[in-house]
């Protein structure tokens, strides 16, 4: 039964719905459909703003994109300049130093030869010398034993002898300096 009011009552809300509907199309019906214009218009105005807005925030997307490009190009063009720039001068620092490390080898077998030219020359005078002194000794000890042997044979007085002796002492001495 429940079943049979609820179908019953559906036919007269229809009805009430309908008589609402017109009511509502006299009072409203106007003042609706204007309102429904201007909301089409606007909605209308709205998606033309829309697509213009689209359109600029596109260009200016480009265009910022193209920017972009750009600035990277220029960029990579002037990173890769300072990339072959750093790239010579290394080359030039490493030239530099073979050039450098070559130059202080020949130095340095300069300095050795002329140190045992120096060595060698210094030894020579040092020999020289030794065998000069060498010599002025033999002959000192020579004349010593010639001047003994003559004291010997002549039998000079003891003030001659030391006084001989002395001088050669003294002959001596100024060789040795």
């Amino acid at each position: 039964m429940a079943k049979e009011n609820k179908k019953a009552e559906q036919p007269e809300i229809a009805d009430e719905n309908s008589e609402i509907g017109q009511l509502r199309e006299i009072l409203f019906g106007q003042t609706n459909r204007e309102f429904q214009q201007q909301l089409s218009r606007l909605e209308n105005k709205f998606d033309e703003q829309f697509k213009a807005l689209s359109h600029q925030l596109e260009d200016n997307v480009n265009q910022l994109t193209a920017s972009l490009d750009q600035h990277v190009k220029t960029l990579s063009a002037q990173l890769s300049d300072d990339s072959h720039q750093h790239q010579r001068a290394e080359e030039e620092l490493k030239g530099l130093h073979d050039t450098l490390r070559s130059e202080l080898e020949v130095a340095e077998a300069a300095a050795q030869d002329d140190t045992s030219k120096l060595a060698s020359k210094l030894s020579k005078e040092l020999d020289e010398m030794e065998t000069l002194f060498n010599q002025r000794h033999e002959a000192l000890l020579a004349r010593l034993q010639q001047v003994t042997d003559e004291l010997s044979t002549s039998k000079t007085d003891r003030k001659t002898l030391a006084s001989l002796l002395s001088t050669m002492a003294t002959n001596l001495a100024t060789d040795q300096s």
